[in-house]
């Protein structure tokens, strides 16, 4: 009989604790309403100077992913999470008190940013342990939460702050901005209970473990023939690589380069998709709806390629994504013409989005192996955040439109495409930088 396998018990904690970080993504549906909360206190702020906190998360996130590598090599990943949990829930209700951008920068980009860095690698890489032929799997049911989350925490923030229905014009009035601080109390408090009660859950497999897991896949594997869940892979992504001779090598960098041009579609998007709707005539409820309908679409996006990358390979899968990208977000500024096409469109866009998170620590993995993966992917991950900041400088330059920055976006998942078919060719065994 097969031995139960714990990495799924730890891909399911992982799930909840994500449901949390990906609370990421209600910016787009919560800033009207912080946004006109900080109006109160500097009445000539706009959209435009706000998403600068959405922007910058991730850059916090990023330079927290290594450290988060090594302090979990010293202390195991429960420790590890439970701390990131702390720091996480902590930036969230302490921005409560933020009544300038500066104030929300510090609690809400900066700590909430460094939370969800400490947090974010732990699951995915104490899965890998557990089930190192299920990276694509693991990574893709972990950072599904992170789609997912938000579809919840959306509804919710719009019912703590806006449970009329009321709509901007283009800013709220009081009666609507003034429930802003109750919103991040209570999102700060079900952030520490959920992520405190899934990290508990996370441990490492033991030796003893891992061979009677391997034992009972042998088994297996001997009274049923059956296929690889995925192509055997090359040669040269075998080896466990560390941070040192992660950056030595060449696709490390080209990696950094996707991950920068493969997700500005989907973070503009996320970003811009109610005020741009507002815009267009679109009611708060239903751009509210449509944000939780596409975050759904974002996590079931994360596990079907997690899935497609044990099948067919990773580089296969991110060549198929990228390309259906490029393609899906030219729609974007024509699809305002119907609600329902602009969901679609929104929809579609960032189910490919979200492919980006279980694809390149997949990638990581099996080209730097499992070992420094925590630390690796978090230099990878920092492209994320070098998107954010290019599109906020896209944003504040008054010689690009936002149907030129929509282009530009587009080019970028392409140009990521050509990247991900080179990356397992021969030709980089033979460079070093």
């Amino acid at each position: 009989m097969a031995v139960f396998n714990y990495g799924w018990v730890v891909a399911l904690s992982g799930f909840f604790m994500h449901l949390c970080l990906g609370t990421l993504y209600c910016w787009g549906a919560l800033t009207p309403y912080i946004t006109s909360y900080l109006r109160k206190f500097d009445p000539t702020l706009q959209y435009s100077d706000t998403i600068i906190v959405f922007m910058l998360t991730p850059a916090a996130q990023a330079m927290a992913m290594p450290v988060s590598g090594m302090i979990e090599k010293k202390i195991g990943p429960r420790i590890t999470a439970l701390i990131g949990g702390v720091i996480f829930a902590a930036g969230v209700a302490f921005s409560a008190y933020a009544t300038t951008i500066r104030q929300l920068l510090i609690t809400y980009a900066f700590t909430f940013g460094v939370g969800m860095g400490i947090v974010y690698m732990n699951p995915i890489t104490c899965g890998m342990k557990w089930l190192p032929d299920r990276k694509g799997v693991i990574s893709g049911i972990v950072v599904a939460g992170f789609g997912l989350g938000g579809a919840f925490f959306n509804v919710l923030g719009a019912y703590i702050c806006n449970p009329e229905n009321k709509q901007p014009d283009p800013f709220f009035d009081e009666d609507v901005a003034d429930r802003v601080p109750l919103m991040f109390m209570v999102l700060g408090a079900a952030y520490f209970v959920m992520i405190t009660l899934s990290a508990l859950l996370l441990r490492d497999p033991t030796e003893e473990e891992l061979q009677l897991l391997h034992a009972s896949e042998s088994k297996s594997q001997d009274l049923e023939e059956r296929t690889p869940i995925k192509p055997k892979p090359h040669p040269s992504l075998s080896k466990d690589v560390d941070l040192a001779g992660f950056l030595c090598d060449g696709r490390g960098y080209l990696l950094w380069a996707m991950m920068t041009a493969t997700t500005m579609a989907g973070i503009l998007v996320i970003g811009t998709y109610k005020t741009y709707g507002n815009q267009h005539g679109f009611t708060d409820r239903t751009l509210t709806i449509i944000g939780s309908i596409t975050l759904v679409v974002n996590g079931a996006g994360r596990l079907f390629y997690g899935a497609l990358a044990d099948t067919i390979g990773f580089k296969m899968s991110m060549v198929a994504c990228f390309s259906l990208q490029a393609l899906m977000v030219l729609f974007f500024v024509p699809s305002t013409i119907s609600p329902i096409l602009y969901c679609l469109v929104v929809c579609g866009t960032i189910a490919n989005y979200g492919a980006n998170f279980p694809l390149y620590p997949t990638a990581t993995a099996e080209i730097f192996g499992t070992k420094y993966v925590g630390q690796n992917y978090g230099v990878v991950f920092s492209g994320f955040a070098a998107a954010g900041i290019l599109l906020k400088l896209g944003l504040s330059a008054g010689f690009l439109s936002y149907e030129t920055l929509i282009l530009l976006t587009s080019f970028g998942s392409g140009i990521g495409a050509i990247g991900a078919y080179s990356l397992t060719s021969p030709w980089w065994d033979k460079k070093e930088i």
